[in-house]
């Protein structure tokens, strides 16, 4: 059973935001930290460990594309708020850049990883493939699907 390196630390990261924001925020992001800025470092903290425990240990190609989709969505709201919160923009723009790391090697893996064991628990696979047939930008990502298990079968 292979782990993803990444899912470790995406956990990590995520950890990092959510039980250290002041460290993260001051050290990593180097911004002022008031309020506002621990509250939400504090939810992308618990997103992305949640994304990284739901993920697994072997994930399928179905939630590999929900995770490709989340961190897009998560990088694209990221350069949002650094365009419309000048003080926030340093810190809005690494953690947009992270994202996108994130979504390259989700996208990397997609491609070239492998379909999970027949006794995988499905149920996450149905789920992820369901919401990205409602999401803006899904229908590619589940074309990547069919084409990875294809490939693998």
């Amino acid at each position: 059973m292979s782990v993803r390196r990444i899912e470790i630390a995406r956990a990590a990261w995520g950890g990092s935001m959510l039980f250290a924001p002041r460290w993260t925020l001051e050290t990593l992001h180097r911004i002022e930290v008031d309020r506002k800025s621990l509250v939400i470092a504090r939810i992308l903290g618990a997103r992305q460990l949640a994304q990284a425990v739901l993920s697994g240990v072997h994930p399928s190609p179905e939630v590999l594309a929900m995770g490709v989709w989340v961190d897009v969505a998560h990088a694209a709201s990221a350069l949002g708020l650094a365009a419309a919160d000048r003080r926030r923009a340093s810190a809005s723009l690494t953690d947009a850049a992270v994202a996108s790391l994130w979504a390259g090697f989700g996208w990397l893996d997609l491609r070239h990883g492998s379909v999970p064991p027949p006794l995988h628990d499905h149920r996450r696979d149905a789920l992820a493939w369901w919401v990205l047939a409602r999401v803006p930008g899904g229908a590619p990502l589940r074309e990547r699907v069919r084409a990875q298990r294809e490939r693998r079968s």
